[in-house]
């Protein structure tokens, strides 16, 4: 004989083959179906967007900008460049043992990587989540930075620093 479970079994499948009321609408089957869809998964970004900063604002202390009659008292050079969306905000100091680079990106670039090369030397930073970087004892050059993020890279050249 069958068990407790196949009896059970059977009765549902034959409760399911007498079955003879009316299917629901199908506008409302559309509506009940879309409210338990799955999402499909974020697509993943294949390429790499690559910017060329553009200098805007080069402030170096003691000198006036933009023939102003004041001139900044700080003691960072203030460099400002922009990259599409992005933007680009340097502060460079001189020390003992060189150029101290303090940088941000504006823009939500996200956390990344920072390369800086020169003609003898190359120099990594990593990108915080709120777009801040360092580099400390720069030697006097001309660099160019390579600011990497999940779907952009921000490049800017020729950067001379003396």
């Amino acid at each position: 004989m069958n068990s407790p479970l196949e009896q059970k079994l059977e009765h549902i499948i034959r409760r399911m083959q007498a079955d003879t009321s009316i299917d629901a609408p199908a506008d409302a089957l559309k509506y009940v179906s879309d409210l338990f869809r799955t999402r499909a998964a974020e697509p993943k970004p294949t390429l790499v967007q690559r910017l060329v900063a553009a200098l805007k604002v080069d402030l170096v202390p003691d000198r006036a900008a933009f023939g102003e009659r004041s001139a900044s008292s700080g003691k960072a050079r203030q460099m400002w460049f922009d990259a599409g969306e992005y933007a680009i905000d340097l502060r460079v100091t001189s020390g003992a043992r060189g150029f101290d680079i303090r940088g941000q990106i504006l823009g939500g670039l996200g956390p990344g990587e920072v390369v800086l090369t020169g003609v003898n030397s190359s120099t990594t930073a990593v990108v915080d989540d709120e777009g801040g970087f360092r580099i400390d004892s720069v030697n006097a050059g001309t660099y160019t930075i390579v600011i990497t993020g999940r779907s952009s890279e921000l490049v800017v050249e020729n950067i001379e620093f003396v």
